[in-house]
């Protein structure tokens, strides 16, 4: 177990909220934890903002058909919403439709969808700006084309008015997800049109940039989101944290969404029937609809059948979902893991084809799992037919580790000539390659990262002496609760030459796998040890109780509440054992 300092750690515990925050890169934490709407940057500094407000009105006005395209996840589902939401609030009666892909894990204007020739204005919000030749088939037929995004673009697109956060240079948040672009153009409608709906929908824009793992060290990304959390207005999401209540402890932060919400709408996502998804969208939309449902007889309470609404239903469906995720994940992730063992050791990416072993809604829940469990950047892959080019290529998920020395994994797969796309997010995005080129591609990656080494040391924002670890630091700790989020990790410690007998221990768990102590009022504990773990295999062959050991650990501190009661504790992440002293070896037997 390696472990240092953050780069710009002092190692200060004088104010240990403000040094964590400093070595997350916020230099002014006090306007951090006081954000206000001064750090919202005005909407018309998006390129093409007032032309999309100009195309939108034009065919409003002249009540065309409208189609909205839903992409295929969260931020998809967000921010197609808010558009649908808001055009009926103008108008009960527009003619807008929604257009669902029918393909796992598609995006834009991928061939799985067919666009009505009745539909005269395409919204595409979070996708669509590399969709130069689908644009142009589309216009060419008489479709206008609106595009609200946040991906990088690749290529150029003349043929949609593009509304784009990375694409404008005077726009300095990048880190917007595609419904935030929505929001503000949703701003800039209510500014033509005197109304006030935008804000209404904010609920959604942040479920959006937690799921879509925005950079929640943006002042902007940060304001808009916690304002959204703080006023939930749509009936969907509503349901959504009702049913995982108890698991989020009643607490609605962005930690908790992203852990408990978000993951089952993927589980949706990803591996729902479309019938499934179709009614999640409606949920999200707010159609109001009632279902017959029979629930399941419990302990000595008989089955009974009750009235359901859709937004029950799509939470219930969406959990249950979630639990088919994880069941197929975990066979998947064992079956990869297994061929990623025998794989070269000096290779830099772990690249596999995952064709009979993965369904491709899973390939990249999965890809970076494995990409953990190796620290490694991971490209599993699936075959398919691409109706392009008709004939079968691999497509797949690409999907870097956290604290990855590689900033964009894109950028380098882009780079390499060998792979025909990488497109997405810079360390999460869909490939595209040629069969045959499977070979060419671990030979050329391995090349390109040659002089890369993978350090898992663990970053951690102070090195403490166990004497130094004090309940303040702990309770002060409390208040990132409500701060963690993308780019503002959990704390974490490193805390050095704990001296303890085996009797301080406590070992414990249905695999009695679960190890801790307390020290000073402050319970330390370690979850699923397993051979190998020093410490836990220190206890198992320790027979003495006073027998000693003295060792060093890396934990995140937290606060657990259990029946009212708050207990600070560390968890243990990682540990060492420096040195044992065991008396039963000086006994005779």
């Amino acid at each position: 177990m390696q472990y240092k300092l953050y780069d710009k750690a002092n190692n200060d515990t004088s104010d240990v909220l403000k040094e964590v925050l400093n070595n997350r890169g916020i230099d002014d934490y006090y306007r951090y934890l006081n954000l206000d709407k001064s750090v919202v940057v005005p909407y018309q500094a998006l390129d093409c903002i007032d032309k999309a407000v100009e195309l939108f009105m034009n065919h409003f006005n002249e009540k065309s058909k409208i189609g909205i395209l839903v992409d295929e996840d969260p931020d998809g589902f967000c921010s197609a919403s808010m558009m649908y939401l808001y055009i009926k609030r103008m108008d009960q009666n527009y003619p807008v439709e929604y257009i669902l892909h029918t393909r796992t894990k598609t995006h834009g204007l991928s061939d799985d969808v067919v666009i009505p020739d009745s539909i005269e204005l395409l919204i595409i919000p979070d996708a669509g700006t590399n969709d130069t030749e689908q644009c142009k088939t589309l216009v060419e037929s008489g479709i206008n084309i609106l595009i609200l995004d946040h991906h990088e673009s690749e290529e150029s697109n003349t043929y949609a008015v593009i509304v784009n956060n990375q694409m404008s240079n005077n726009y300095p948040n990048k880190s917007l997800c595609g419904a935030g672009i929505v929001y503000r153009f949703l701003q800039a409608l209510d500014e033509e049109n005197w109304n006030e709906y935008a804000d209404d929908y904010l609920d959604l824009c942040a479920l959006a940039n937690i799921s879509d793992v925005m950079d929640m060290r943006s002042y902007e990304t940060r304001y808009l989101t916690d304002l959204g959390l703080l006023n939930i207005n749509n009936k969907c999401l509503k349901a959504l944290i009702n049913a995982q209540n108890y698991s989020m402890g009643g607490k609605i932060n962005i930690h908790n969404i992203q852990w408990y919400i978000t993951p089952i709408l993927n589980g949706m996502i990803r591996i729902g029937s479309q019938e499934e998804k179709e009614l999640l969208f409606r949920a999200f939309i707010e159609q109001e609809e009632y279902f017959v449902y029979k629930k399941r007889a419990i302990k000595d309470k008989a089955s009974e059948i009750i009235q359901e609404s859709i937004y029950e239903r799509a939470a219930r469906l969406c959990k249950n979902a979630k639990s088919r995720q994880d069941k197929q994940k975990e066979k998947s992730v064992t079956q990869i893991s297994d061929i990623a063992e025998y794989l070269p050791q000096e290779d830099k990416v772990i690249i596999i084809d995952a064709t009979d072993i993965l369904d491709g809604g899973l390939t990249g829940v999965v890809a970076i799992k494995i990409a953990e469990m190796f620290n490694k950047p991971c490209i599993l892959l699936n075959k398919h037919f691409d109706k392009k080019s008709k004939r079968i290529t691999y497509g797949g998920s690409a999907r870097n580790m956290n604290h990855s020395p590689i900033d964009s994994f894109k950028d380098i797969v882009n780079s390499s000539g060998v792979f025909n796309f990488g497109k997405g997010h810079p360390n999460a995005f869909g490939i595209n390659l040629d069969l045959e080129r499977k070979d060419e591609a671990i030979s050329v990656m391995n090349k390109i990262l040659q002089d890369i080494e993978y350090d898992s040391t663990y970053r951690v924002d102070f090195i403490l002496d166990i004497d130094d670890v004090s309940l303040k630091i702990i309770t002060d700790l409390a208040a990132l609760e409500d701060i963690i989020g993308q780019g503002i990790e959990e704390s974490m410690f490193a805390i050095e030459n704990i001296n303890l007998t085996k009797d301080c221990f406590d070992v414990f768990g249905k695999n009695e796998d679960t190890i801790s102590f307390i020290i000073n009022d402050i319970k330390y504990i370690q979850f699923k040890c397993k051979d190998g773990n020093e410490l836990y295999d220190w206890l198992q062959s320790a027979w003495d109780e006073n027998d000693s050991v003295v060792f060093n650990i890396v934990g995140k501190p937290s606060i657990n509440e259990y029946n009212g009661v708050r207990t600070p504790q560390i968890i243990i992440e990682d540990n060492v054992v420096i040195s044992t002293n065991n008396n039963s070896e000086d006994e005779e037997w």
